[in-house]
């Protein structure tokens, strides 16, 4: 492996187990903000991936919640727990894979692999979100798992009584401040697909729901919400049937055995959120492929979505991953091109949507103020890569006017060989939060940027040791 390889599996790969522990402000490179003192930097993402002998996809590994709390004397605390799912519990006891994920098989053996392993591999490994006095850890094929906000223990899978039980459950969740709801989205693949949005009040009791059908496959991972919209990208897909046939019978993945359609067209679907009139379907102006969306609002009469769009997407090489007994290799994702973030507007009773690229960089995990959702907000942050041409892994942090859009982005580049993370915003004190993973030095530091001038780099730099690479946090004002 080359150096930026061996920095990326030492990130990805890490697997320091359960923490507590408390960075004094001696060992701070700054004053931590008053503004964040007595908040908290909530983070999930894989914390065990390498179980036993084999690698697990990264979307397979095992949930590990980190809350990193600004204490109000400037130290920062740190505690991160596993999230004790029963795939976790089971294969911490077996010491080796047992569970199908979407991307892994537990054994070279394909009989092995029949019927699933031992069961559904929630690992509860992709979103965090507070809601109810409790935390959500969100993952894509069924419920999230519900955390006691404090202690970070495993309270069980959270079903809002019954509401999405034994439902594919998108990890992404959005929060109306406004409405004071939290809005899910499940979805049930096959020929054709359904689509149920809800919405729960903050005691978690279920007030909305509405349900669309597509006549044919899709992707979906995120979604945006306005006043009177869910919306989100149509990523219409086809099966490969020779990997599904290998898939069925336990000698390849399901990951592999799907992938875009490129006959189909781009469209936007948008869901009506205050009516029961019908799903209008939005044509785009090429095939277009979402995973994640920034924001979206209305404006004089038309919906606009900051969405993070490919001209089509390939599956399996997320993270680099090549296999379950190869190194990850961080020059995989190179060989497509890279997602761009652009604004899709939408007008009053249009048939066909217009869009316009935001910044030449490949931008993942975008993120507004989190009070904005649904609304018109000034400003997107995302990862990205110092070099155009290509997109993740990510080395750096981005910052988008979406006031000014001739303004060029706001660019920080972390040294070689270090990755960056989901970037989140804090309202209070105006801040960026950023963790950047440095494989050769096994650190992780936990960046302060000032968020409108985020190019001049980190005011402070709170080390760490090497953790796993995340997927996605929050702030926690409490």
């Amino acid at each position: 492996m080359n150096a930026r390889a061996q920095s990326w599996n030492a990130a990805l790969l890490a697997h320091p187990g359960e923490l507590d522990l408390t960075v004094a402000r001696s060992h701070i490179d700054g004053d931590v903000p008053h503004g964040l003192r007595g908040g908290r930097l909530l983070s999930n993402g894989p914390g065990w991936t390498k179980i036993g002998d084999r690698l697990a996809h990264p979307f397979d590994g095992h949930g590990y919640l980190r809350a990193f709390s600004f204490e109000e004397d400037g130290t920062v605390r740190l505690r991160a727990r596993f999230i004790q799912t029963p795939a976790y519990t089971t294969e911490l006891a077996a010491g080796r894979l047992l569970h199908r994920g979407l991307g892994t098989n537990p054994s070279a053996n394909f009989w092995k692999n029949l019927g699933g392993g031992l069961g559904q591999r929630n690992v509860a490994n992709t979103t965090v979100q507070r809601w109810n006095g409790k935390l959500l850890a969100g993952w894509e094929g069924g419920s999230p798992y519900s955390v006691d906000a404090d202690s970070l223990a495993t309270l069980g899978e959270e079903t809002f009584n019954g509401a999405i039980a034994g439902q594919a459950t998108l990890a992404h969740m959005k929060h109306d401040v406004t409405t004071k709801r939290l809005v899910t989205c499940s979805v049930k693949m096959g020929p054709k697909t359904q689509l149920t949005f809800r919405e729960f009040d903050e005691s978690g009791a279920l007030v909305r729901s509405r349900s669309a059908s597509m006549p044919s496959m899709l992707f979906a991972h995120d979604f945006v919400i306005t006043p009177n919209w869910y919306a989100l990208i149509s990523n219409p897909l086809k099966m490969k049937f020779g990997a599904l046939a290998r898939f069925a019978a336990g000698a390849d993945t399901l990951i592999n055995a799907i992938e875009t359609n490129p006959d189909a067209a781009g469209a936007v679907l948008l869901i009506p959120r205050t009516s029961n009139e019908p799903m209008r379907i939005v044509t785009l102006p090429a095939l277009a492929f979402a995973v994640h969306y920034g924001n979206a609002f209305e404006k004089d009469g038309a919906v606009h979505l900051d969405v993070c769009l490919f001209n089509a997407f390939v599956f399996g090489m997320e993270f680099g991953f090549q296999g379950p007994t190869s190194p990850l290799d961080p020059a995989k994702p190179d060989t497509r091109k890279p997602q761009r973030l652009y604004r899709v507007t939408v007008k009053d009773r249009a048939t066909h949507g217009t869009w316009e690229q935001l910044a030449p960089h490949g931008i993942d995990f975008p993120r507004v103020h989190p009070d904005h959702e649904g609304v018109e907000t000034p400003a997107l942050f995302g990862a990205a890569r110092a070099d155009v041409k290509h997109s993740d892994p990510f080395d750096s942090v981005i910052r988008v006017d979406l006031v000014d859009r001739e303004r060029p982005p706001q660019v920080w580049t972390a040294p070689t060989d270090v990755f960056v993370g989901e970037p989140i915003y804090v309202p209070e004190s105006q801040h960026l939060l950023s963790l950047l993973y440095d494989g050769h030095r096994g650190a992780t530091t936990l960046a302060i940027f000032d968020a409108d001038s985020i190019h001049e780099g980190p005011r402070v730099n709170v080390p760490l040791p090497l953790m796993p690479y995340a997927f996605h946090g929050a702030w926690d004002r409490s």
